[in-house]
Formats: C-alpha cells, structure tokens, sequence
C-alpha cells in the first residue's frame, strides 16, 4: 500500500498565473480608468470620488481578496488534505478542507482509467487520472508524472490479473 500526494508545483503554477492574470486585470482597469478621465474630462474635474474610480476600486480590492482567500489560503489547505491510497485491494482518496471527504473503490470493481496530461505537465504536474468503476468515477487530481504513471502501472496490472484484458 502507497500513500501519494498533489504535486506542490501545480499549485505554484496556479499562483504564478493566477497573479500574472489579476495584474493584467488591473493594468487593464488602470488604463480604462485613464482613458475615460480623458474622455470626459468635466466630469473627472469634481472634487469628489466618482463612480467609475468606485467601480473599478471595488473590483480591484474583490480580485486582489479573492486571490488572497483562494490561491494563499485555502487551495494550500486543501493540497495538504488530498491524498491517493492505492493497494492490491481498493483505491482510497481523501480530501477536505471543512468537510473531510473519503472514497473507496474496490480494485475488483475498476473498469478501466483514464490518463489526461496537460502540456508541460512535467513543470506543471497537471496531471489527472479518472478511475472508472462500476457506480462511479473518482479523480485523482494534480498528480507528478510518476505518480499517475505508478498508480495506473498498479491499476492495469490489477485489471490484467483477473483476466479479460
């Protein structure tokens, strides 16, 4: 029985472009921002905050939280509760941040498995693996190279053992 994890690096890579996005986002507001005070030009002369400027500061304030809550603290939270059990027996997956979440699969119930490797997958670990069984799917998410390779390598052999294939 071996215990495997989520690769950390697809959660850099999702902060990296996640961050690289966002500020695309507000240098595009910033400039909109721009060219409407040069547009109307009357209107952006009052001494008061005006409604675009409110606008486009609460989208920039929503944008910049959401990546804070999401990408710094819960996605790391759940990275660290997300783990593949495979055994000669079953398939355990366990994740959950608020919630704990187990699925189990019996190996004798697994149809086939599904290998899906993103580009670049071996800087990205964007890597899945969908466990087809009878009643259900499960999905192995951000997995390196190896893993999904090993844990597949495990499942056709598991498959081929009982014949058919």
């Amino acid at each position: 029985m071996k215990k495997y994890y989520a690769d950390k690096k697809s959660l850099k890579f999702l902060r990296v472009m996640t961050f690289l996005i966002i500020s695309g986002i507000i240098i595009a507001l910033k400039y909109l921002l721009d060219y409407l005070e040069q547009r109307f030009p009357a209107y952006f002369s009052l001494p008061k905050v005006t409604i675009p400027e409110i606008i486009i500061w609460a989208i920039v304030i929503l944008l910049v939280t959401a990546y804070v809550i999401f990408l710094m603290i819960i996605l790391p939270l759940w990275y660290r509760s997300v783990s593949y059990t495979v055994s000669s027996d079953e398939i355990v997956i366990k994740s959950g941040i608020f919630v704990k979440n187990t699925c189990y699969i019996k190996m004798s119930s697994v149809q086939y498995t599904t290998a899906i490797s993103m580009p670049f997958s071996e800087y990205t670990s964007f890597n899945f693996l969908l466990i087809s069984a009878y009643g259900g799917r499960l999905i192995c998410f951000f997995l390196s190279s190896s893993d999904m390779a090993e844990i597949s390598r495990k499942i056709q052999q598991a498959l081929s053992s009982r014949g058919g294939l």
